[in-house]
């Protein structure tokens, strides 16, 4: 009898061995949390589409940029009438910009003609001119062509802030569905595994039947928990397959085909990410302000306030009185080096100048009024959502902390109740319990393998919150491919 018992034991122990054996023989790669999230990120459209929105920016801020650009023209106007010769005008002029709103220009003209204006005549060989334009008044500080280059430096900025936000966006829902496709897996194996040992069981209380060492109706107990357990079984492999299908919704190919996960592939038992440890320090203490500040969330509504507040200055400038006025050396044709300098005294230079003055500047104080109303709430808003962030940012080290405490003390229990159906198998193979206080004690050990696999998924959940609490993607998994430096 002590011999049939023991070898009853020994024969469970072995099934649970057994089923977890086979269940690692069957799976196929391990897929680690930051090892899918690379994958994510490298080829995701949304990534994708910020990137080229960033792009988009740069081209925008090359347009601006052309606005400084040197720029040849030329022009060449002539009229003959019934043999008569009335003008010959050509006029080229060379227009060198400058990032100041100040502009140098370099002109050849040369009129000749039988009925010409003599305010046009020039000698023979042409009037060559050097000169300068500038601005005067509050326009010297700035004007629409350098607002409009200061407003699109700005947008690519934000382009940067708005596609770490989209990395940041994706990594929270993809490392979500990863969590839950990894606990949908473990429940999956979990249940197999107790229908495993349900099955084993209900053999072995049918031999000990057989030989009259067990009654009748222990079989009858026994099979109500296999079918039990094949219920949930069904159930949790449905439930892997559901999420396994949302997983893989997130693998894209370089070419923007769908892709999918190898198979037979199993989410790995824990949620990891590379330099954790680094994350979490950066996150509290002195740490938390320097990334509050270079959170995508937070230079996305700084950029918009920045981009206000260009605007405003060239709305206060444009209510106050504006001049500029150009100067110009001449030269008879010949060579640079023969143009007189520029000067207001000099017999040989052009002088030219404008005044604007609005009497009833209405249109430019509305304006003024909307880009300060504008800058004041983009302002409020860019301190909501620096507020907003640190708050969401200790909530999430929070959060994870609080669960890598709960996965120790978790996996600590696993092991006490490992021990205890132990025990109880030992117990009822001895005679000393009953199949139903051993059902009770398996059902507990699987309860609580099915909460180890709970809180791996909230882990995984947790340190998506995290990197997206804290702006850091980059940090988490390096630096995010097919990002090109500026």
């Amino acid at each position: 009898m002590r011999r049939a018992a023991l070898a009853a034991v020994v024969g469970l122990l072995l099934a649970s061995a057994t089923a977890r054996a086979q269940a690692a023989a069957s799976a196929g790669p391990e897929i680690t949390l930051e090892a899918f999230l690379a994958r994510v990120i490298a080829q995701h459209p949304q990534v994708r589409q910020a990137e080229a929105a960033r792009r988009q920016a740069d081209a925008d801020a090359l347009t601006a940029r052309g606005g400084f650009d040197p720029y040849l023209s030329a022009m060449w106007d002539t009229k003959r009438f019934k043999g008569i010769g009335y003008y010959d005008e050509l006029d080229a002029r060379l227009v060198l910009p400058t990032p100041w709103g100040v502009d140098f220009k370099l002109g050849w003209e040369r009129a000749a003609g039988q009925i010409i204006n003599p305010e046009r005549a020039t000698p023979t060989e042409g009037l060559l001119s050097f000169g300068v334009s500038l601005p005067i008044g509050p326009r010297i500080l700035t004007d629409e062509r350098r607002t409009a280059l200061r407003q699109a430096e700005i947008a690519q900025e934000a382009a940067d802030a708005d596609r770490d936000a989209a990395v940041a966006r994706v990594l929270q829902s993809a490392a979500r569905d990863w969590g839950l496709w990894s606990e949908m897996e473990r429940r999956a194996r979990i249940t197999a595994e107790g229908v495993s040992l349900a099955r084993f069981r209900l053999e072995a209380l049918r031999r000990r039947v057989e030989t009259g060492d067990a009654a009748a109706i222990d079989t009858i107990e026994a099979l109500a928990e296999v079918r039990s357990r094949e219920v949930l079984r069904l159930d949790a492999q449905a439930a892997a397959a559901a999420a396994r299908l949302v997983a893989e919704g997130w693998l894209w190919r370089p070419d923007g085909t769908p892709d999918r996960l190898p198979d037979g592939a199993v989410a790995a038992p824990r949620a990891m990410l590379a330099q954790e440890t680094m994350l979490q320090d950066r996150v509290s203490g002195d740490g938390l302000r320097f990334l509050v500040a270079r959170h995508p969330f937070v230079q996305q509504a700084t950029a918009r306030w920045r981009q206000a507040e260009a605007a405003r200055r060239l709305a206060a400038v444009s209510i106050l009185p504006s001049a500029s006025v150009e100067l110009s050396g001449l030269s008879a044709g010949g060579t640079l080096g023969d143009i007189n300098p520029p000067s207001l005294s000099g017999e040989e230079s052009k002088f030219s100048g404008n005044v604007r003055l609005p009497l009833f500047p209405r249109r430019e104080v509305g304006r003024l009024r909307a880009a300060e109303e504008r800058t004041r709430v983009l302002q409020l808003e860019r301190d909501r959502v620096r507020r907003d962030v640190e708050i969401e940012a200790g909530r999430a080290l929070l959060e994870l902390t609080t669960v890598d405490s709960q996965l120790v003390r978790q996996e600590s229990l696993v092991t006490l109740q490992e021990r205890l159906l132990a025990a109880e198998q030992q117990r009822f193979a001895a005679g000393e319990s009953t199949l139903l206080v051993v059902n009770l004690r398996e059902r507990a050990l699987l309860d609580e393998r099915l909460r180890l696999a709970a809180l791996v998924a909230r882990r995984a959940r947790a340190l998506g919150t995290l990197a997206v609490a804290t702006g850091t993607p980059q940090l988490s998994l390096g630096e995010t491919p097919g990002r090109t430096p500026r």
